[in-house]
């Protein structure tokens, strides 16, 4: 038992520590507001105050984050033609991106990429597809709207993945997910042009990957761990997911055959069982083609439950 209470004060601890890290580098990060540093010497300032080297490239994940903001109006105008091609690059310069305090993906990572050479950490910059609310599933020929750049950095040996474009976030649940992505769970929203940036053992072909489920990153803010299943027998359809410690999140499993009218998935059944649960369904009610979606749902004492996040999940078979 001792060991154990050991075990959990360390656990703890770790955790602490960690936060306690994150809010150190972020209050560094809003002290060079009032600075008005240039590039090199906001190299410097960090530097100087940061030796780790994961440290320093959450320095500039957070700065990149809280001073750059997207620029909507380049890419619409990069494609009606309204300004050129070369006039579209030369805004995504790096240090264009940091004398204006905008720019696309392509901006973000470059800027990024900068510090990170500065700093002597290894970064690649790495171009591919993303999927999100808009886009679940990737075309290559027709998706171009698409396209998304972000980065790797070998901290110890290892690359991490980084993405300051989506680290912008303003729902603070998820701004800190896109640093250090495992790639489990990177491959959900992020497609690599080259499949070693997929960075997992056996990288997806891109027909498996648009039948993977996309997922939201608060499934996993909310306290569920892994990617749900769905299984299936002669006579049932399982959808099939770990339980969440966090007892005040419930979901909603609904289908639909066209993926835009949703409905309710009649004789549903719910089985929960060793530490799962089992959303046990009849084949015969599901068409052949069908998309699924997962809401989420907030419990309240008074025993009531809102609708708080949409289209978390979402796939097809």
């Amino acid at each position: 038992m001792r060991k154990i209470f050991l075990l959990v004060i360390f656990v703890l601890s770790f955790m602490n520590f960690g936060f306690t890290q994150n809010e150190t580098i972020k209050s560094l990060v809003e002290k060079t507001n009032d600075l008005n540093l240039d590039m090199w010497e906001l190299t410097e300032f960090a530097e100087k105050h940061l030796k780790d080297k994961e440290q320093l490239a959450r320095f500039f994940y957070y700065w990149i984050g809280s001073n750059i903001k997207y620029d909507y109006g380049t890419f619409p105008k990069a494609i009606n033609g309204e300004i050129s091609n070369e006039e579209f690059w030369k805004r995504q310069d790096e240090s264009e991106v940091f004398k204006n305090r905008k720019g696309v993906c392509a901006g973000y990572a470059k800027l990024f990429d900068w510090f990170m050479f500065w700093v002597d950490v290894d970064s690649e910059i790495i171009s591919g597809h993303i999927r999100d609310e808009r886009n679940h599933y990737i075309e290559l020929e027709s998706d171009d709207n698409h396209r998304h750049a972000w980065n790797a950095i070998k901290i110890n040996e290892k690359w991490l993945l980084v993405d300051s474009t989506w680290g912008t976030s303003f729902d603070p649940e998820t701004s800190d997910y896109y640093f250090n992505i495992e790639p489990q769970r990177a491959i959900i929203t992020h497609y690599p042009t080259e499949s070693k940036w997929q960075l997992l053992e056996n990288p997806l072909s891109l027909e498996d990957y648009n039948k993977s489920k996309f997922i939201k990153p608060i499934w996993f803010k909310v306290g569920y761990s892994d990617n749900p299943n769905l299984k299936k027998d002669n006579k049932y359809y399982y959808f099939i997911f770990k339980n969440n410690p966090n007892k005040e999140w419930i979901l909603n499993l609904s289908f639909s055959g066209d993926n835009r009218n949703f409905k309710k998935i009649k004789g549903l059944q719910k089985i929960v069982q060793d530490g799962y649960t089992y959303l046990r369904f009849y084949k015969s009610v599901i068409p052949e083609k069908a998309f699924f979606k997962v809401n989420l749902y907030k419990s309240y004492e008074d025993m009531s439950f809102h609708l708080a996040h949409e289209d978390v999940i979402n796939f097809k078979i």
